[in-house]
């Protein structure tokens, strides 16, 4: 939220990023300080910012009038304003203006004077700029045919593709630059053997922990965010491969890193003692026996095991505890006290408000193994680890790539 009072006041006395922001905020609205999209008072705080020689407010008028997204185009004006800009050495502007010289918007066109203005943006660092003189080289459009330009400018493109990347990423927090890494991670829809044995392996970095064994009654499995998807029947998918019934242990990788802290890696219900050659993924299946996707959303940061039965008497047990609680937390009220008790009988593996939790439901016994889901909320992807014989041995999730962090 922006202080308004403050904003106006600088814009007042002609302080140009101030008159910048309130032409950005009145341009596309800001709910946060219930302003509403007010082209005109836009396009006046712009002209203020340009007249004072505001170089980015140069640019934003030219592309209001010339992208057609706010109002008719007025190429001729927006033409005139990118000119501004370009002149302060904006290669953004430079670059727009290639364009509209190479295909005639709002001026005549000239794919020579397209191509100069394409040059200078590229030899101001401009990637995109560079990718087109390269394409302009090769293909002889507004410049005479040169195979060898071509290929060089499209080398300096990727080295400078390569060199905004770090100053991008160098000026994020290295625990942020991480996370963003180990999103892509997860969304990958493979998972490599050899990262699943190391994740689960004896190393330094990473400590093994079972954290006791789970019964699956059917032998129909799910994985779910217990305290959110968990709770709602309609939510959930039972896993199309079933396993046989019977109690098996849950294991889990567990990393404390400097950047991260304790986190847990991984988990693993483990079927039999056999090695896994291949994983392939978990999909659900739905009551009409159709194969859907694979993998669970996480919302309040835990994910679990456990059996169609025992998620059937998790509800019955929910809808009791929620009428003799009403208004009540299901985590707050009830399942804190039970993590904070398991981080007091296992400190070493888990951080002080607990991550791991076996839980015995208090109706009839049947079990629902709980645990932190690495980073906390996002999408996650099962997979069932397949032996030489082609059999299941493991259901696996992975939350993190330790190595990241």
């Amino acid at each position: 939220m922006f202080d308004m009072e403050r904003l106006f006041a600088d814009a007042e006395q002609g302080i140009l990023p101030a008159l910048k922001i309130l032409g950005d905020l009145y341009l596309n609205g800001y709910e946060e300080n219930d302003i509403q999209p007010d082209l005109n008072r836009a396009l006046e705080y712009y002209e203020k910012a340009a007249e004072g020689g505001m170089e980015d407010a140069f640019l934003e008028l030219g592309y209001i009038y010339c992208a057609g997204k706010h109002m008719q185009p007025d190429y001729a004006k927006g033409i005139n304003y990118y000119k501004q800009a370009a002149e302060m050495g904006n290669t953004t502007a430079m670059g727009n203006l290639g364009m509209a010289y190479m295909n005639g918007y709002g001026v005549e066109e000239n794919k020579t004077k397209g191509f100069e203005y394409f040059l200078k943006a590229a030899e101001g660092g401009h990637p995109n700029a560079m990718h087109q003189v390269a394409i302009l080289y090769r293909d002889g459009v507004g410049v005479a045919p040169d195979s060898e330009k071509a290929v060089y400018w499209e080398e300096q493109a990727k080295i400078q593709e390569a060199k905004d990347k770090e100053e991008e990423n160098a000026e994020k927090p290295a625990l942020q630059r991480a996370f963003e890494q180990n999103l892509k991670f997860i969304s990958k829809d493979t998972l490599d053997v050899e990262l699943v044995q190391y994740i689960f392996g004896n190393t330094e970095d990473l400590q093994q922990y079972t954290m006791g064994e789970c019964t699956f009654s059917s032998g129909r499995v799910l994985t779910a965010d217990p305290l959110y998807y968990l709770k709602n029947p309609k939510e959930v998918l039972v896993k199309a491969k079933r396993i046989r019934p019977g109690t098996y242990p849950v294991q889990l990788s567990i990393m404390n890193s400097q950047l991260a802290g304790m986190r847990i890696v991984g988990a693993r219900l483990k079927l039999n003692n056999n090695e896994a050659v291949a994983y392939e993924l978990a999909h659900g299946e739905k009551e009409d026996n159709k194969i859907t996707f694979a993998g669970f959303p996480v919302e309040c940061g835990l994910a679990c095991f456990c059996d169609e039965q025992a998620a059937q008497s998790y509800w019955r047990f929910l809808d009791g505890w929620y009428k003799e609680h009403k208004g009540g937390n299901i985590y707050d009220d009830y399942f804190a006290a039970l993590f904070a008790e398991s981080f007091k009988k296992n400190p070493s593996v888990q951080r002080e408000a607990g991550d791991i939790l076996m839980w015995n439901n208090p109706l009839d016994g049947s079990m629902i193994a709980m645990f932190a889901s690495g980073m906390g909320d996002g999408y996650y992807t099962d997979y069932w680890g397949v032996d030489a014989s082609g059999e299941q041995c493991e259901l696996v999730i992975i939350f993190m790539d330790p190595k990241l962090f």
